[in-house]
């Protein structure tokens, strides 16, 4: 068992020492390929202009549908057998990002 600090949350543990299994079971050269990828991501997010910066099209495409469709959820569907805990492991994230909201509208 790895420890690590109680202020890590959830969707940032694989930043902490639990990053060390996760390299394990994927391989060290792959682990370093999900670093350099996420590396990518924060600098495009911090620095691509609005018109052209990925996360932040997809959240207000988010708002868009929510507020002018009336859309409450999304899907997200694995395209192979390997993908299949994908979605609720996406469903995870997003719900500790976007304040937990269940199906049923209940915390």
């Amino acid at each position: 068992m790895f420890g690590f600090w109680d202020w890590v949350g959830g969707r940032y543990s694989l930043w902490s020492a639990i990053g060390l299994s996760i390299s394990l079971s994927i391989g060290f050269d792959n682990f370093v390929q999900l670093l350099e990828g996420a590396h990518w991501m924060d600098k495009h997010f911090t620095s691509a202009p609005l018109e052209k910066n990925g996360p932040v099209i997809l959240a207000l495409l988010g708002i868009w549908y929510n507020n002018f469709f009336g859309a409450e959820t999304q899907a997200l569907l694995p395209y192979d057998q390997y993908l299949h805990r994908f979605a609720a492991y996406f469903q995870q994230g997003d719900m500790e990002s976007n304040g937990k909201l269940s199906i049923k509208r209940v915390p």
